[in-house]
């Protein structure tokens, strides 16, 4: 889980800085383009990986139960 789960923060920030254009054409994140524009959408799915990092290293951090 928490592997999975910096692998998709990692994810998130390599397409943000490379303006992957196959990520904001998907449904998801083509609407929030079109709503705020790619620059932000960009920076908003730069942030979201370095939350899931985050939420990984707390993960290893302070384990659950």
């Amino acid at each position: 889980m928490t592997i999975f789960t910096a692998i998709l923060g990692v994810a998130g920030i390599w397409a943000a800085i490379f303006d992957v254009s196959s990520v904001f054409q998907s449904r998801k994140i083509g609407f929030l383009e079109q709503r705020i524009g790619r620059g932000s959408a960009r920076l908003l799915v730069g942030l979201g990986g370095i939350a899931l990092i985050a939420l990984a290293a707390s993960f290893v951090l302070f384990p659950p139960g």
